[in-house]
C-alpha cells in the first residue's frame, strides 16, 4: 500500500478541497465577485459542489487506506488536482490576483497539485497491486461504469477543445477557462471511473459511489438554486445536465442497495445460528 505520508497528504487535500468548496458553494455571489477569473455565481456554486464532492472523495480514500479498495476515489483526487491547476496554468494570462480569495484559491489548488505529485512519486516507487476486495460486483456495475464514461465524455470533449462555451446545455456563456475547467472536472471523473469498467470487485465500486452521490447531489442543488437561469422551452438540452446527475445518483443508489441486499441474508443467517456450548 502507499505510505502513511501519502495518506496524510490525502487528508490535507481533502481539507483544502473542503475550504475551497465551502466558500464557493455557500457564498457563490461573493466567490464569483472575488474569483481569480470571470465566473458567474451559478458557476461558483457548481464548482463548490465539485470541490466539496472532491473533499468527500479524498476523505473516503484516506480513511480506507487500501489500494485495492480506494484506488478510484484516490485517482479522482489526483486527476482533479492536476487537471484543474493545468487549466489555470494554460490560461494564466487571464488570471488576476487582486483579491484574497483569488490568491487563496490558487494557493490551495497549487498545494493540492504538489501533494498529488508527491503521491504519484510514492505510487511509482511502491507500485501497489489491486487485489479482489469486497466480494464480486455484478456485470451491470461494469456496464453502468462504461455508460457513465461514454456520457461524461460527451460533455467533456467539447468543453476541453473549446467548442462548447455554454448557451445550449449550460444556460449561460462560459469563458474558455471556465469551459475547460468544467471539461477538466469531467475528465477527472472519466479517469477515475474507467477502472470500474473492468473491476470484478465490489469494494472499489462502493468507494466511488458513496462520495459520488454526495458530489452529484451538491451539483443538482446548485442547479436547483439557479433553476431560473435555464430556459427549457427554447433550450431543452439543459435537461440533460440536470438529468445526467440525477441518473448518476440513481445508479449509485441502486449499486449500494444491491450490495446491502446481498449482505443482509448472510448477516441474518449468521445472527440466527445457535450458540455452541
Amino acid at each position: 500500500m502507499l505510505s502513511a505520508t501519502t495518506q496524510k497528504l490525502t487528508y490535507t487535500t481533502a481539507g483544502l478541497f473542503a475550504l475551497m468548496g465551502l466558500a464557493l458553494f455557500a457564498a457563490p455571489g461573493w466567490a464569483a465577485a472575488n474569483a481569480a477569473w470571470k465566473i458567474s455565481p451559478f458557476v461558483a456554486m457548481t464548482m463548490g459542489g465539485w470541490y466539496l464532492g472532491g473533499a468527500v472523495m479524498a476523505l473516503e480514500a484516506a480513511r480506507n487506506w487500501n489500494w485495492s479498495v480506494n484506488h478510484t476515489p484516490l485517482i479522482f483526487t489526483w486527476a482533479f488536482s492536476l487537471l484543474e491547476i493545468g487549466v489555470m496554468v494554460a490560461h494564466r494570462q487571464v488570471l488576476h490576483f487582486d483579491t484574497p480569495f483569488g490568491i487563496a484559491y490558487t494557493i490551495a489548488l497549487s498545494l493540492s497539485a504538489l501533494a498529488t505529485l508527491a503521491s504519484l512519486a510514492d505510487w511509482v516507487y511502491t507500485r501497489p497491486q489491486i487485489a479482489p476486495a469486497g466480494g464480486a460486483s455484478p456485470w451491470w456495475a461494469r456496464a453502468l461504469a462504461a455508460a457513465f464514461v461514454l456520457v461524461v465524455a460527451f460533455f467533456a470533449v467539447p468543453l476541453l477543445i473549446g467548442s462548447a462555451r455554454g448557451g445550449t446545455i449550460w444556460p449561460g456563456e462560459l469563458t474558455l477557462l471556465t469551459a475547460r475547467s468544467f471539461g477538466a472536472f469531467f475528465l477527472a471523473l472519466i479517469i477515475s471511473m474507467a477502472p470500474l469498467m473492468f473491476s470484478r470487485s465490489m469494494a472499489p465500486v462502493l468507494a466511488q459511489m458513496r462520495p459520488g452521490i454526495a458530489m452529484s447531489a451538491l451539483i443538482v442543488i446548485a442547479a436547483l438554486v439557479f433553476i431560473g437561469q435555464f430556459d427549457f422551452a427554447t433550450r431543452p438540452a439543459g435537461l440533460l445536465y440536470i438529468g445526467a446527475h440525477i441518473a448518476t445518483i440513481g445508479a449509485a443508489v441502486a449499486l449500494l442497495a444491491y450490495h446491502r441486499a446481498q449482505h443482509q441474508p448472510q448477516a441474518s443467517a449468521e445472527g440466527a445460528r445457535p450458540l455452541r456450548r
